[in-house]
């Protein structure tokens, strides 16, 4: 049985042989954490209501870490793209003080990850630090080629 999806092109004269679902591919391995982690990030969709909230508001990108930062909503989304460098206490800026707790980690052990983030780093609390413009940060660690979504849970006044 064949083990790959291949879409019609050029280079298969638009042969729709390999274009078929290949649900044995969802059996184990990375295509079975990848459909754990996709029913993960609809299931956040519905809770949060995150594609229904006001458009993103990216305040951190920077081109040497690789590392991208937006907020939408209550939602911190950050991404670390470069392929082999990891961050401990990577300063993010964030629009409201308060407490961040990780819901989504893409580096968790169930979708393939490392598990390099540990039980007692998902509640995170603001530092009154100034950067990427806003008056408080997170320290978080980020590892290689993941994603972490944080939801502020409980604004603190400063």
């Amino acid at each position: 049985m064949c083990q790959r999806v291949e879409f019609p092109m050029p280079s298969n004269s638009f042969s729709f042989s390999l274009a078929n679902r290949q649900w044995n591919l969802l059996a184990d391995g990375v295509h079975h954490n990848l459909f754990i982690f996709d029913k993960d990030l609809m299931e956040l969709d519905e809770k949060e209501r995150v594609l229904s909230r006001v458009l993103p508001s990216i305040h951190h990108v920077n081109d040497t870490t690789m590392v991208i930062a937006y907020m939408r909503g209550p939602l911190l989304f950050l991404f670390n793209f470069h392929p082999t460098e990891s961050y401990e206490g990577y300063r993010v800026g964030v629009e409201e003080a308060g407490e961040y707790q990780l819901i989504l980690n893409t580096d968790e052990i169930t979708y393939g990850g490392q598990g390099l983030v540990k039980d007692h780093q998902y509640l995170r609390k603001t530092i009154s630090k100034r950067v990427d413009g806003l008056r408080s940060c997170l320290e978080v660690t980020l590892p290689s080629r993941t994603a972490q979504v944080y939801k502020l849970t409980r604004i603190l006044r400063i």
